[in-house]
């Protein structure tokens, strides 16, 4: 079987949207009648990584994307005393463990034969926002959600941006 690692466009980073434990979240997409997880790995607040399923695998990240993404939470993301907003909550572990994680992630791509230099992005959830002034950018008016409450493209783009993969070549998803 062909690994699905070449099809894959973009590391995507997520937050929870809330403090719960991975058990809780993890309720609440079977209440969504979700068969496969939400994310390929959940960072909690001290920087353990729970692998909740394999890169081979595809999870409920992005809708529309799925099948291109690996996708990343960390817990938190939003304020502890309201929810509904989005505030960058990560640790310095957490901070770290991502890192760790999107490493793994090309490790993982460049090992099944995916060339990480050409077509591949790390961005954030709200990165797959419809860019509708076509700037380039997904400006907070544009925004269908805050996740992952912070900016992932800049970053981390120093991940993926070289001679093959411009930063000018990095189109958005739905400018692509």
């Amino acid at each position: 079987m062909m690994s699905r690692a070449k099809k894959i466009k973009y590391i995507v980073i997520h937050c929870q949207a809330g403090h719960g434990t991975l058990e809780s979240m993890q309720a609440f997409w079977k209440t969504k009648g979700w068969n496969a997880p939400g994310y390929h790995t959940w960072v909690n607040y001290d920087g353990t990584r729970e692998k909740l399923t394999n890169y081979e695998d595809i999870t409920n990240g992005v809708k529309g994307f799925n099948i291109q993404c690996i996708n990343i939470c960390y817990r938190g993301g939003v304020q502890r005393e309201n929810v509904t907003k989005a505030l960058d909550t990560r640790t310095v572990a957490q901070k770290s463990a991502l890192l760790e994680e999107i490493f793994d992630a090309i490790n993982w791509l460049t090992e099944n034969g995916k060339d990480c230099t050409v077509d591949l992005m790390i961005l954030g959830h709200r990165d797959f926002s419809k860019d509708l002034n076509k700037s380039g950018t997904i400006e907070p008016w544009e925004r269908i959600k805050e996740c992952p409450s912070f900016d992932a493209i800049p970053e981390y783009n120093w991940l993926t941006i070289s001679a093959e993969n411009p930063p000018s070549k990095q189109l958005l998803p739905h400018n692509r």
